[in-house]
């Protein structure tokens, strides 16, 4: 499988993710009204912090997010498939990956850029 050069890939795709690695701790909701500063600090009086952001620090922000693009038809047969047994998307991803990850161990079943294939014993 070839590797997606900028190009090919679609612009909204690469919105969604630039919005979500986008750090912004001033989020205004509708609902908020904007608040001004009444007083104003001058960077000589603020104090002076050593403490240092590390690559780390960014990176476990989203280090539980994981984006999947899926089709709109796919994806709501997804969504249906799991409400019908009750449990979240997320809960049936985490538990395919477990039983998948089983079942390849145990020499059942084989994961491949192909599909996945039975083992004949």
């Amino acid at each position: 499988m070839p590797i997606a050069k900028k190009k090919d890939i679609p612009q909204d795709f690469l919105d969604q993710i630039q919005t979500n690695l986008k750090k912004d701790n001033n989020t205004v909701t509708s609902s908020e009204a904007p608040v001004k500063a009444q007083t104003e600090v001058t960077p000589a009086a603020a104090p002076v912090n050593n403490v240092t952001v590390t690559s780390e620090d960014k990176k476990e922000k989203y280090a539980d997010v994981m984006n999947v693009r899926l089709s709109k038809g796919r994806r709501n047969e997804i969504k249906t498939f799991c409400t019908s047994c009750g449990v979240s998307v997320t809960q049936y991803i985490e538990s395919s990956y477990e039983f998948l990850a089983k079942e390849v161990a145990a020499g059942n079943i084989v994961i491949s850029k192909g599909g996945i294939t039975k083992v004949e014993n």
